[in-house]
C-alpha cells in the first residue's frame, strides 16, 4: 500500500490537507481525517497539522508492512507489545533519502514519536466505546511505552545550543555574497537569464540585510515594500497571512514570527525598483517575487521549491555559497547584530529587547537569550585571552 498527503486550499483561503491510500484512491482515509478535523486542526496552523499527517502516514505504513490493523486491534481491545513499538519507532524515525539504516534528525524523530502516541491514543479512545480501569491503563502503558522513545533519544539541550552559538557565514561565502549583491548579473550572457538572476540575488539580499525568514520573504508583496522618504530608510512590512485566499500556492509560504517593519539598505532598495521596473513579468499576483520561466507559471508567485531550486543554481555556479541555506542567513544576521551592539554600547537587556523586536520574537524568547548567550561567551573569551597575555608578560 502507498499512502500520500494531498494539500489543498478552501474557497476562504484556508490551507488544509488529507492523507490518502493511492491504491484506492478516492475519499482521504476516515480515522485520520476525523483526528486533523477534531483534534488538531483547531489548534495548530496549517503547517504543523502537515507534520502530524506525516507521523500518521508513518504509522499506516508501517500497519501495512507489518500486517497490523491497529483498527482491528484496538476493536479487539488489543494493543501493541513492545517489540512492535520498537519497531514503529524505527519507521518512524527512519530517514527517506539515505541507506536503510540512516535516521532523521533527532527533534523531527521526537516529533513524530510524539504525534504518532496522540493518534494512537485518540484512536483507541474513538474505537474502545467501553471503558474501565484495566483498558485505561492498557492506553497509558502502550502511550508511554512509546513516548519513553523520545527520552532515550532525546540529545543534549546544551550542545544543541552550542551547535546555534557557531553558526554564521564563512568569510569566503560572505566574500562571495558581497560580491554578487554588487554586480547580481555577474557571469550572466543570456538576457532570458537576466531576470531570474536579479530576482535570486535580491531576495538572498533581503535575507542577509534583515535576517527574516524564507517563508517571510517569500509572502512579501507589493505593498510591503515602502520606498525612502524624508530621509527614511526604505522598509519592508512582514505580515502574518495564514491562509491567504488571494495566494494561489497550495503551500503557502507563511511568517512564523509575528508582524513587524524592518529597514533596509539604499542599495537593496534601488536593486527592488529596478527588479520591479525592468525585470519582473507583469502578474495579476500582488506576491513581490514571482517565477520568470515563460508558460502557465510565469508570473506566479515563487515558491518554496522554487527559490530553492533557485539557490541551488547559484550554487553551482559559485561554489562558495556550497553552504548557504536561508537560515544560515537568519544566524548570521544575529551574529552581525550582537557586534553592531557591542560597538554601541548597549547593554544586554537593550540588546534582548531590540533583537526579539527584529526578529518577530516574543519577548523572552528562547531564541533571543541564546543569541545574547553567544555574545557574552564571545566577551568572556576575549576577556579570558587578555588575562592569559597578561599572565605572559609578567612571566
Amino acid at each position: 500500500m502507498t499512502f500520500k498527503i494531498k494539500h489543498f486550499i478552501a474557497s476562504d483561503g484556508e490551507r488544509f490537507s488529507h492523507l490518502f491510500d493511492v491504491d484506492t484512491g478516492g475519499f482521504p482515509l476516515y480515522y485520520p481525517t476525523g483526528y486533523i478535523a477534531r483534534s488538531v486542526r483547531p489548534s495548530c496552523t496549517h503547517e504543523t497539522q502537515k507534520v502530524h499527517l506525516e507521523a500518521i502516514k508513518r504509522v499506516c505504513e508501517w500497519e501495512a508492512l507489518s500486517g497490523i490493523s491497529m483498527i482491528v486491534r484496538f476493536q479487539r481491545r488489543e494493543f501493541l507489545r513492545q517489540f512492535e513499538i520498537d519497531e514503529l519507532v524505527n519507521h518512524l524515525t527512519a530517514s527517506r533519502r539515505g541507506g536503510k539504516s540512516e535516521v532523521i534528525s533527532r527533534h523531527k524523530s521526537n516529533t513524530y514519536i510524539a504525534y504518532a502516541a496522540k493518534y494512537l491514543r485518540w484512536l483507541s479512545n474513538e474505537l474502545i466505546t467501553e471503558l474501565n480501569a484495566d483498558i485505561n491503563a492498557a492506553v497509558d502503558q502502550q502511550h508511554n511505552a512509546l513516548l519513553s522513545a523520545v527520552s532515550r533519544k532525546s540529545g543534549s539541550k546544551s550542545a544543541s545550543a552550542q551547535r546555534i552559538l557557531g553558526l554564521k557565514l564563512s568569510n569566503e561565502t560572505k566574500s562571495t555574497l558581497l560580491r554578487l549583491f554588487k554586480d547580481p548579473l555577474e557571469g550572466v550572457h543570456k538576457n532570458a537569464d537576466k531576470g531570474p538572476r536579479m530576482r535570486n540575488v535580491i531576495m538572498l539580499r533581503i535575507l542577509y540585510e534583515t535576517g527574516m525568514r524564507r517563508g517571510e520573504l517569500l509572502s512579501l508583496k507589493l505593498g510591503n515594500f515602502v520606498e525612502a522618504i524624508g530621509g527614511e530608510s526604505a522598509q519592508l512590512r512582514i505580515e502574518r497571512n495564514h491562509h491567504d485566499q488571494f495566494d494561489s500556492r497550495v503551500r503557502q509560504p507563511v511568517a512564523k514570527t509575528l508582524g513587524r517593519i524592518v529597514n533596509i539598505s539604499p542599495e537593496a532598495e534601488q536593486q527592488l525598483i529596478a527588479y520591479l521596473n525592468h525585470w519582473r513579468p507583469n502578474s495579476g499576483s500582488d506576491i513581490f517575487f514571482v517565477n520568470h520561466r515563460a508558460g502557465r507559471t510565469q508570473g506566479k508567485p515563487t515558491t518554496e521549491t522554487g527559490f530553492n531550486s533557485a539557490l541551488n543554481k547559484l550554487k553551482e555556479m559559485f561554489h562558495m555559497l556550497k553552504p548557504l541555506h536561508p537560515h544560515l542567513l537568519r544566524h548570521d544576521w544575529n551574529y552581525r547584530f550582537s557586534q553592531k551592539a557591542d560597538k554601541e554600547g548597549l547593554d544586554f537587556e537593550s540588546e534582548r529587547v531590540m533583537r526579539e523586536m527584529l526578529m518577530g520574537w516574543k519577548p523572552n524568547s528562547t531564541m533571543s537569550l541564546l543569541y545574547n548567550q553567544r555574545h557574552i561567551q564571545e566577551q568572556a573569551n576575549k576577556i579570558g585571552r587578555e588575562i592569559a597575555l597578561d599572565t605572559i608578560k609578567r612571566g
